[in-house]
């Protein structure tokens, strides 16, 4: 296995991690209302949000891993890194106080530039597996 393919499981893998930790926080944040003090009117598109982040995080995980483990596979973690960016973005911008957070989410930000960093790894797995054809 080459070290970009190991690179993309190991992504991989806190993606999966990642996905379980945003489901529980939503669950969580749905159960005891915390939401609803943090984002007031926004409080069910951030818990939307965080939901479809978590589940788009765990599929992501697990294509990731399909595709570092078979690289013809890898078209489906390439996918849906670029949806979970999409989803981390649209997470940081419900923090902005313009849309009712309470303050900026640099975190959310970072989490970008990690999905991203996934994405160059899925296409890197695939060019790879392109040279080896």
């Amino acid at each position: 296995m080459s070290f970009t393919r190991k690179t993309l499981k190991v992504l991989a893998l806190i993606y999966f991690v990642l996905g379980i930790a945003s489901l529980v926080i939503a669950g969580v944040g749905i159960a005891n209302g915390s939401l609803d003090s943090t984002y007031g009117s926004n409080a069910m598109l951030a818990a939307a949000v965080l939901v479809i982040k978590g589940l788009v995080d765990l599929a992501a995980g697990v294509a990731g891993i399909k595709g570092a483990n078979k690289p013809s596979q890898v078209g489906g973690a390439f996918k849906l890194g670029i949806v979970a960016a999409v989803a981390t973005l649209a997470q940081a911008v419900l923090t902005l106080p313009a849309f009712g957070g309470d303050a900026i989410n640099f975190g959310a930000f970072v989490i970008v530039v990690y999905d991203l960093f996934f994405v160059q790894q899925a296409h890197d797995v695939k060019a790879e597996n392109k040279d080896r054809l």
